[in-house]
């Protein structure tokens, strides 16, 4: 007669799963903020990078048309407000509607500080009126900024820079 072989369980016990869990859980409890921060920062960036393409192409147009162009916040299409997070609306200073942006995106408040709310590009690609500042605070911190001279000129800011700037987010 032939032995029987044996069986032996080769499962895990509930200890071993709720040892498991635990360390999951912990790494969750870790990972989540970082990870939150990481989104935001991405989509701050995102926003940031869609703006700075928005005011290059207002710059080159007027430059291609000789005419005079207003980027501002504009909720309906029509009309300028002072709220940065609303979409943009590019137009001539005729009210010709040449371009409306979806809302702002950004999980920041995107914020402006310059001579007018609406800033003017002429069509030797000069801003002299709307020189300024787009800049996005994060924890009272500066993280992303454009910077438009009275040349028209757009350029993002460096992280020092950043710094030195960051009482405007008090």
């Amino acid at each position: 007669m032939t032995p029987m072989p044996s069986s032996r369980s080769t499962g895990f016990t509930l200890l071993e799963h709720l040892i498991a869990l635990t360390i999951l859980a912990i790494l969750t409890t870790i990972a989540a903020p970082v990870l939150t921060k990481m989104l935001q920062n991405a989509q701050d960036q995102a926003a940031m990078e869609k703006l700075n393409t928005l005011l290059h192409l207002a710059r080159s147009q007027a430059v291609e048309h000789r005419k005079t162009l207003r980027l501002c916040p504009s909720k309906d299409g029509i009309d300028c407000t002072t709220d940065w997070s609303e979409p943009w609306l590019l137009s001539t200073e005729q009210n010709q509607k040449l371009y409306h942006s979806r809302p702002y995106s950004g999980a920041s408040p995107l914020r402006w500080t310059g001579f007018s709310d609406a800033l003017r590009f002429h069509g030797n690609g000069t801003s002299p009126t709307s020189n300024g500042r787009f800049y996005i605070c994060n924890e009272q911190i500066i993280t992303q900024q454009l910077v438009i001279n009275r040349q028209g000129r757009i350029r993002r800011s460096a992280p020092r820079e950043n710094q030195e700037q960051s009482y405007r987010c008090l």
